[in-house]
């Protein structure tokens, strides 16, 4: 629940799981979060635990949940499929599976980006929920 607060242990890990997390900067935060909610605080970290439920979380102990945010954490666990490896250009595991496995037109990086578009934008600060 957004606005939640329970202080956290030394050195900012997840207020919930435990685990330590990774800085992202509030930009990312700000695009990520529904109906332009503005959250709160100044350092944000992203839990970086599949099990846990917390998409972001702040040095005072503010938790921001997943189901709060617009794009899913790629790797968290039960988030819907098909799972986006580029958030830029909306690319999923699914689309570049199928290049490399089933249509056989990509070997390489640069083949993927060329069919795909993955790794190609420049918006990976706001758009990936890590921050790029």
């Amino acid at each position: 629940m957004l606005g939640l607060n329970i202080n956290p242990k030394a050195d900012n890990p997840c207020p919930i799981c435990g685990n330590f997390g990774q800085k992202v900067k509030k930009i990312t935060v700000e695009y990520q979060m529904k109906n332009n909610i503005v959250p709160h605080g100044e350092q944000f970290f992203l839990c970086r635990t599949p099990k846990c439920e917390v998409g972001y979380y702040t040095e005072d102990g503010t938790v921001i949940n997943q189901e709060q945010l617009k794009n899913k954490i790629w790797f968290k666990e039960n988030i819907p499929f098909p799972i986006p490896i580029c958030y830029c250009a909306n690319v999923t595991e699914e689309e570049i599976l199928y290049h490399v496995a089933k249509a056989q037109c990509c070997s390489t990086l640069d083949d993927i980006k060329k069919h795909t578009g993955a790794n190609t934008g420049c918006e990976c600060i706001t758009k990936n929920p890590a921050g790029g």
